[in-house]
């Protein structure tokens, strides 16, 4: 485990309100040096034509998608470098960093369809350590290594393939006392669901969206059933985090599924903040009304 001392000047913002891309082209646009971009797939035309401008400026762009979607980044006419990682597993993290100092990490890819169409979650911060994870990160990605636990003040990360990662999570939701609700685009983890099933059974209320791309899982109906879980049939549902007791944020690029924790590269965060919980709670309230 690393253990880093600082405090981390953070923000959380929805792709609800439909301002996400105009946030992220203003972060990246404060660049002046380095822009670093982790995605399964770009795409998004301004955030392209943003990196752009930034690398005829000089500012060093470096970009790493899945191989799966690099078409869909050269559609959009890239002037940058787009590289692959080494790995077979999927590149399913989210972030970018801008000049070591910024980080924007989420639950959406950097994409038409999850900055302007899905429901998706993304988070600020202004930290040179936070930053400085995020990079090695980016360098472990790439040269397809792992990385343990690293706890910064309040919030814990972890890069999959991590089966501590899983275990970690399971253990928070244990913890649960009163409530947990939940965003989830795939659940597909049968411990993940037996543990809120158990604390179901204590008398803890679970309150969750899930994606219609549940509908073929042999989860949904016991996810369905016996819990407040409901499926949306309007919009997609691409987030994927829990919140515990209004006091605990596990959130990151990871679903609730076994290639999740245990394949893909992502990146999970656990972050205890009751402000920033209640940011999340009112998101769900929303993406469960809208969603019916």
């Amino acid at each position: 485990m690393v253990l880093l001392a600082v405090v981390a000047s953070a923000s959380v913002f929805f792709t609800d309100d439909g301002g996400a891309v105009e946030r992220i082209v203003k972060v990246l646009e404060s660049a002046e040096e380095e822009v670093v971009l982790v995605s399964y797939s770009l795409d998004e035309q301004e955030i392209v034509a943003c990196l752009n401008r930034l690398q005829r400026k000089g500012v060093k762009i470096s970009v790493l998608i899945d191989s799966s979607t690099v078409s869909r980044v050269f559609d959009k006419s890239p002037e940058f470098t787009v590289s692959c990682d080494t790995s077979t597993a999927l590149v399913h993290s989210k972030f970018l960093v801008v000049d070591r100092r910024i980080v924007v990490f989420g639950t959406g890819n950097f994409t038409e369809g999850s900055l302007r169409e899905d429901s998706n979650s993304f988070m600020i911060f202004e930290s040179a350590r936070l930053a400085a994870l995020f990079l090695d990160y980016y360098r472990a990605i790439e040269t397809g290594n792992s990385r343990g636990m690293t706890r910064i003040e309040n919030m814990v990360f972890f890069l999959c393939p991590s089966e501590e990662a899983r275990k970690r999570v399971i253990s928070e939701l244990m913890k649960a006392r009163k409530e947990i609700r939940f965003g989830m685009f795939a659940f597909t983890d049968p411990q993940v669901l037996a543990a809120l099933k158990f604390c179901a059974s204590r008398g803890v209320r679970i309150i969750g969206v899930i994606d219609s791309w549940n509908d073929d899982s042999p989860l949904k109906d016991y996810l369905t059933s016996g819990m407040e879980v409901s499926e949306s049939t309007s919009i997609t549902v691409h987030d994927k985090t829990f919140v515990i007791d209004s006091r605990v944020v596990i959130t990151g690029s990871a679903n609730a599924s076994l290639s999740g924790w245990g394949k893909n590269r992502e990146i999970v965060a656990i972050i205890e903040s009751r402000d920033l919980a209640q940011e999340f709670v009112n998101h769900f309230e929303y993406i469960r009304e809208v969603s019916k």
